[in-house]
């Protein structure tokens, strides 16, 4: 009797044990990650990230069923920041990103879910997608300092509600349960970078009969940079290698003709890589294309023999 009596005991001490335990359910969630992102290239930026939700249930349970809503009260659209500067982009609950990420308190839709309880065991887990997009078409978000610059979104505890419930048959609605279970604050970032286009447009000195008097041509560059970064354009030497003394060739050979390119209208400043005495152009980016003026000119001298001259310029960009 006495070796009965302790059997029994410790099966009533196992059974408390296991019933004691809760049903609960928590959300793990990983940050939203855009990467790098170009503003100048007008392209939408997508992303995506997972949550992983875990439910828990007693050994014996009558509500195998665990429907959970994943609150994100933040309002849409949304704002990465830094500092000042913003860029818009939003969250979303399906691949397509039409349908916002939101909240029962907003009276939007939330994120939800069901998990049921494992055949052994007495825990499950599910990871969930969710879904960036950063909107196309903003030129004029800047970077800082020249250099890249991280804008970011927190979502605190506050705005980042998990509601869940445990069910026999019939899920829940989101907005039927009523009691918080926690929260899973999280980030969203994107590397605003620094980057450049450039294009240029032939500069076409026309027809001369004779050099005796000089000739003065015009062309432009077009050059788009990030908002706010610093950029610098050079001019290489062409044919002559030499950005002090630039020379057009006349096709099939047999002759040449000097000429220069300038920054400025009058001439004064020869536009080169900087060696020579030669001078480069510095702007910063507005995330719009702006157009630079190249100058040039044909001084009087010697004329060669007719025939088509040209020579071809390398412009480079640094940023």
């Amino acid at each position: 009797m006495k070796a009965m009596f302790c059997l029994l005991l410790m099966g009533l001490l196992l059974c408390c044990g296991n019933e004691a335990k809760a049903q609960t359910c928590t959300a793990a969630p990983s940050d939203m990650v855009f990467g790098s992102v170009s503003p100048i290239s007008g392209a939408a930026v997508q992303g995506t990230a997972t949550i992983t939700v875990t439910c828990d249930w007693t050994l014996i349970s009558l509500q195998p069923n665990a429907q959970v809503c994943l609150n994100l009260a933040a309002p849409s659209p949304r704002q990465l920041s830094n500092g000042g500067n913003t860029m818009q982009y939003d969250l979303y609950r399906d691949s397509a990103r039409t349908q916002s990420w939101g909240s029962t308190t907003n009276g939007t839709t939330p994120i939800s879910l069901s998990i049921a309880k494992p055949l052994i065991g007495t825990t499950a887990s599910q990871s969930v997608t969710y879904y960036g997009l950063i909107a196309a078409n903003q030129p004029t978000v800047p970077s800082v300092g020249s250099g890249d610059t991280v804008y970011s979104q927190n979502f605190s505890s506050a705005q980042t509600v998990l509601a869940y419930q445990y069910y026999l048959l019939t899920a829940p609605t989101c907005s039927s349960i009523a009691a918080s279970g926690g929260s899973f604050p999280f980030m969203a970032t994107a590397t605003v970078v620094n980057n450049c286009n450039i294009s240029a447009g032939n500069l076409n000195f026309g027809t001369a009969g004779v050099l005796k008097v000089g000739l003065s041509a015009s062309s432009n560059l077009s050059v788009t940079c990030t908002n706010n970064d610093a950029y610098r354009i050079s001019l290489n030497g062409g044919g002559s290698g030499n950005v002090a003394a630039r020379v057009m060739q006349r096709q099939g050979g047999g002759g040449s003709v000097n000429y220069q390119l300038y920054t400025d209208v009058a001439h004064t400043q020869v536009w080169g890589d900087g060696s020579g005495g030669t001078t480069r152009v510095t702007a910063t980016g507005t995330g719009n294309a702006q157009a630079m003026t190249v100058y040039g000119s044909v001084p009087a001298q010697a004329t060669p023999m007719p025939g088509n001259y040209s020579d071809t310029i390398t412009a480079t960009i640094e940023f």
